[in-house]
């Protein structure tokens, strides 16, 4: 099977294919632009966490069959930990788009704090997909599994709010 993922440009160590990290680029640059232009913050309401398998199923990926064959024989200590990183990431983006909703930031703008809101909150992604990156290129050691942060206390859990009504209407004050 390594031949053929080698060939598929899916790493033979981890079985998993860079082509994943597209689906949390996308929503990167979205909110990249949102400071300088408010009004690209609906379209960010369009994005959803999106399983490793969905992702390429619904994609023009040329071996998406075996993108997908690959990843259910990844390594269980590669796909744990690439699991973890991505529950991490959708956790956060997620939790971006509701605080930017939850604000009516699409109606209201930005105020500085958003802003400064919204590039912590790029960062962090960006962070997190060095990581996702360094798992699909195969280099899992305590290290990486270290560095993975728990998720942050402004992310939802369970039936958490993302932020409390004050920390949400303080986006706005300048």
């Amino acid at each position: 099977m390594k031949p053929r993922l080698e060939a598929a440009n899916i790493n033979p160590t981890s079985f998993l294919a860079t082509d994943y990290l597209n689906h949390f680029n996308e929503i990167v640059m979205l909110l990249e632009m949102v400071p300088d232009m408010p009004e690209m913050i609906e379209e960010t309401y369009e994005w959803a966490p999106k399983p490793y398998s969905q992702h390429f199923l619904d994609s023009g990926f040329q071996a998406k069959e075996l993108a997908v064959e690959a990843y259910e024989k990844a390594p269980a200590p590669i796909r744990s930990t690439f699991e973890s990183v991505c529950g991490k990431l959708d956790g956060l983006v997620t939790g971006t788009i509701e605080s930017l909703k939850k604000v009516n930031a699409a109606e209201r703008g930005l105020s500085e704090p958003a802003r400064l809101f919204i590039g912590k909150r790029i960062e962090e992604i960006q962070g997190l997909l060095m990581k996702l990156n360094q798992v699909i290129h195969g280099h899992l050691d305590e290290q990486l599994a270290d560095m993975v942060p728990d998720t942050p206390d402004s992310v939802a859990t369970d039936d958490e709010s993302a932020h409390t009504q004050a920390e949400i209407d303080a986006l706005f004050d300048e």
